[in-house]
């Protein structure tokens, strides 16, 4: 049997495992031009699907990106498939959203993906593949992730389908070279500047040095993962929905204790993305701040990513957006930039960052969960090695900031007490002692401000 038959068979039989796609059926399929991409569109036409191709010209590379879009285009018309064609500035998206040029291109692609699927059985086809899997599985575990955070990327997430999640990228390669089809590649994927480059690029390489089969491993965890992580949905779902008058931004402490660990942290985390919207950059931490709660007298609360709270209310742990109780204006007002944040161990021998945009303070110091936001009504900092403080709004009076910049300035603050004024001061209480056990270095980012 030839290869290109081994391969079909393969990929078809991992489509027939999870029900995506059937002969017949409409698919939207974004091509940038790529092997992963191109091969995707050849074994979904080889299969009978109907296929409607999105290339995206993201105007990132110039003539390269234009030399791939005309590659997409003339593939499409050779195959008879339809093509759409999507330009858009991302660099200046990026900088207007205050998004990385990564997120904000993906944001894109998804929301073109979505609009050319307008029936609602059509499906959208992402060409990841097998490395891809184990690379994501690499990099959430180096960021911090959960047990369920293994599972990488999924084959089937509502209407979206992946038929290559177990196909290697040098199957992918060889097929197309077996059929004759060329590609193009991509010179942003060979620079090392992207972290999931540098995993790609110099990590894997390293790995598979150790053992070859280092790639199926990670994926077979991925596997693992996926299944216990449907496990544990499944009882985190079905616990709180026992409770008829639970909200979707409220937890029952009843179920929430009534649940082994793992399941508690999926409720937890469920229910902030039921308020937020998405859970990257929800770590551990905050949900164990949470969790927390339900042994805390009503009214305690703490302070999450995205302007939430957490408070205990009675019999409950209510989550809500913290910026509809901190401002006092009707409009809310967008907060500038963002921070970077690292935690590690503090002696004698660390150098305390007197950089105006990166500070280092106490990390056990910190009573909720730190965040960047705008100021509000009750916000105050400790100004005095006594404890001393001094409400936020006088402050900005003495430091002669003008009214008009108060509303929007940034501050990182634990609940309403501000940790650091950012380019202004320091909170006294935060700061590092010769009694730290741990620091947490803050970076402030802004496109405003480049610091050395």
């Amino acid at each position: 049997m030839s290869m290109k038959k081994d391969f079909l068979k393969e990929v078809t039989s991992y489509i027939n495992e999870h029900s995506m796609i059937s002969p017949g059926d409409s698919a939207v399929l974004g091509v940038s031009g790529g092997a992963d991409s191109v091969c995707l569109l050849r074994v979904l036409v080889d299969y009978g699907v109907k296929v409607k191709v999105v290339h995206i010209n993201h105007m990132i590379r110039g003539e390269e990106a234009d030399r791939d879009e005309q590659f997409v285009t003339a593939l499409c018309e050779k195959l008879g498939v339809e093509c759409k064609v999507y330009r858009e500035d991302i660099p200046k998206m990026a900088r207007e959203q205050h998004f990385t040029e990564e997120e904000a291109g993906r944001i894109f692609r998804y929301r073109c993906f979505e609009k050319e699927a307008d029936a609602p059985e059509t499906k959208i086809a992402i060409a990841h593949n097998k490395d891809d899997l184990a690379e994501t599985v690499l990099y959430n575990l180096i960021r911090g992730s959960s047990l369920l955070g293994l599972a990488g990327i999924k084959p089937v997430r509502g209407r979206i389908i992946r038929p290559l999640l177990t196909t290697s990228r040098s199957d992918i390669e060889e097929y197309l070279n077996e059929i004759g089809q060329d590609y193009m590649t991509d010179s942003t994927n060979l620079e090392p500047e992207y972290a999931r480059n540098k995993i790609r690029l110099s990590v894997m390489p390293l790995l598979k040095e150790i053992n070859e089969g280092a790639a199926d491993h990670l994926v077979e965890i991925a596997k693992d993962a996926f299944k216990l992580g449907d496990e544990i949905k499944k009882e985190a779902g079905s616990e709180n929905k026992d409770k008829e008058d639970a909200s979707d931004n409220e937890i029952k402490i009843e179920s929430l204790k009534s649940l082994t660990t793992l399941a508690q942290g999926e409720l937890v985390l469920s229910t902030l993305e039921n308020v937020c919207g998405r859970r990257k950059d929800i770590t551990r931490d905050h949900i164990q701040l949470v969790l927390g709660l339900a042994d805390m007298e009503t009214g305690k609360s703490v302070s999450l990513p995205y302007g939430m709270t957490a408070q205990r209310s009675y019999d409950k742990i209510v989550i809500a957006k913290s910026d509809e109780k901190e401002l006092e204006d009707d409009a809310p007002v967008k907060v500038k930039g963002s921070i970077e944040t690292s935690i590690y161990p503090y002696d004698k021998n660390v150098s305390i960052s007197k950089k105006e945009y990166t500070k280092m303070i106490d990390y056990d110091k910190i009573n909720s969960a730190l965040v960047l936001r705008t100021p509000g009504p009750d916000d105050f900092i400790v100004v005095d090695g006594r404890g001393g403080t001094k409400k936020l709004s006088r402050y900005f009076t003495h430091a002669k900031v003008e009214r008009n910049e108060r509303l929007s300035f940034p501050v990182v603050a634990d609940g309403d007490e501000i940790v650091w004024i950012v380019g202004l001061r320091l909170s006294e209480r935060y700061k590092v002692e010769d009694s730290t056990k741990r620091v947490m270095e803050i970076r402030y980012v802004s496109e405003d401000i480049k610091e050395i």
